[in-house]
């Protein structure tokens, strides 16, 4: 009896440690490691000890990336121009983060009725969002010091366009929470609250000018459209177009001027503004040509992007094919490849399943600007659709789970 009582009391504050973790871990992602690290190791371990089933599809998954990992490594590693640095980097980032995400999240899911975990996920995009107006008003009134405990060099430009430059990785976390957030508006139980959520989020997507979190709000806006098209959706329409004029006023009076910020988007989008990330892509292309097969890891082209890391560029997936060829890239791709799969063979679809899909895909499509998924925080992103559609069946076949 005091057995099951100790047990008792040491998972209820496993959750509440998890509960705090994910918090820092999706609030302020690349901060506060030396904290988050010996409690993710924990939540390891107890994840080991807790498996029962492993799908099989995630043990392939995992077996095969980490066969193209090591081959990968062993032709590159000599190759690479800070051997140790890349082994370092390339066994933690592709073989060891990926292992501990999907024993974690196979926990989580195994033991967290499914609503519990989106309405965290949603309180912790919320949190996010207030945390980029904390730290411009931070920056503003002179207080870079508590700034500095969370970004390394923290600096803020406010350009005379109107347009806000803060460089804060929150903005990952937020690139996969809004556009998924969108799709559950059905199943919200506040109506109200959603949409004062919504008018925040697409005012922190503004105020970031960010192109790539700007573009997951239109492709989560767009999903939305695509999967709901009914007469219903004029009256949204209608609704959406007056919390535009809101929150035009809004910024607008605080000098966030909205059409430039939209301009800048446009540019970056369509007109090749940003000349750096074209100018690597070309670099990557031209090192595909000539590694068909795959240059190996912790190798580079000629065009280096990062004096510390001499193989890493902002477009993550020509990247990988640069480094371990097109077998290897859809290798790593299985996650992805066996979610859409699953999604597209549901016959009957809810909203999670939308809000993990669109999700996922935007946090991909921010991948050809930003190497997001190489930081081990944000490599929590590909396994969470990846687990929650490998275990789907059995999460809607068990009562604490329903759509409720």
């Amino acid at each position: 009896m005091i057995k099951l009582y100790k047990n008792k009391t040491f998972f209820n504050l496993l959750n509440v440690l998890i509960v705090i973790v994910a918090f820092m871990l999706f609030v302020f992602p690349n901060s506060f490691r030396n904290i988050k690290l010996p409690f993710l190791l924990l939540f390891f371990i107890v994840g080991l000890s807790q498996i029962h089933k492993i799908e099989r599809v995630v043990v392939f998954s995992l077996l095969l990336s980490l066969m193209i990992t090591i081959i990968y490594l062993v032709i590159g590693v000599n190759k690479s121009k800070d051997p140790m640095e890349a082994l370092s980097q390339v066994l933690i980032v592709y073989a060891f983060t990926p292992i501990m995400w999907t024993v974690i999240m196979n926990y989580c899911f195994e033991k967290f009725p499914l609503p519990k975990i989106i309405r965290y996920l949603n309180i912790y995009m919320v949190l996010g969002c207030i945390s980029v107006f904390v730290a411009i008003w931070l920056f503003m009134n002179g207080k870079r010091q508590i700034l500095e405990l969370i970004i390394e060099d923290p600096n803020m430009t406010f350009t005379k366009k109107g347009i806000v430059e803060m460089k804060l990785f929150v903005y990952g976390s937020l690139i996969f929470f809004i556009p998924a957030f969108i799709q559950i508006q059905k199943i919200f139980p506040r109506k109200i609250l959603f949409f004062v959520i919504l008018l925040l989020t697409i005012s922190t997507a503004i105020v970031s000018g960010r192109s790539a979190l700007l573009l997951s709000v239109f492709l989560g806006l767009f999903f939305y459209v695509m999967i709901n098209a009914s007469f219903e959706i004029v009256k949204y329409i209608f609704l959406g177009l007056l919390l535009a004029v809101l929150l035009f006023f809004i910024l607008n009076s605080y000098g966030v001027n909205v059409f430039n910020v939209l301009e800048g988007f446009y540019d970056k989008l369509f007109g090749g503004g940003d000349k750096v990330r074209a100018e690597q892509t070309d670099a990557l292309i031209k090192g595909i040509n000539r590694n068909i097969f795959g240059a190996g890891h912790g190798v580079g082209v000629d065009y280096i992007r990062s004096k510390k890391f001499p193989w890493r560029y902002e477009n993550v997936p020509f990247a990988i094919i640069f480094r371990v060829g097109l077998f290897g890239f859809l290798i790593y791709s299985i996650p992805f490849l066996y979610s859409v799969y699953k999604y597209v063979t549901l016959k009957s679809r809810n909203p999670y399943d939308h809000y993990m899909l669109v999700g996922f895909i935007s946090m991909l499509v921010a991948t050809f600007t930003n190497p997001y998924l190489e930081s081990f925080e944000f490599n929590i992103f590909y396994v969470i659709p990846f687990i929650y559609f490998v275990k789907r069946d059995k999460i809607f076949n068990e009562k604490n789970s329903l759509l409720h």
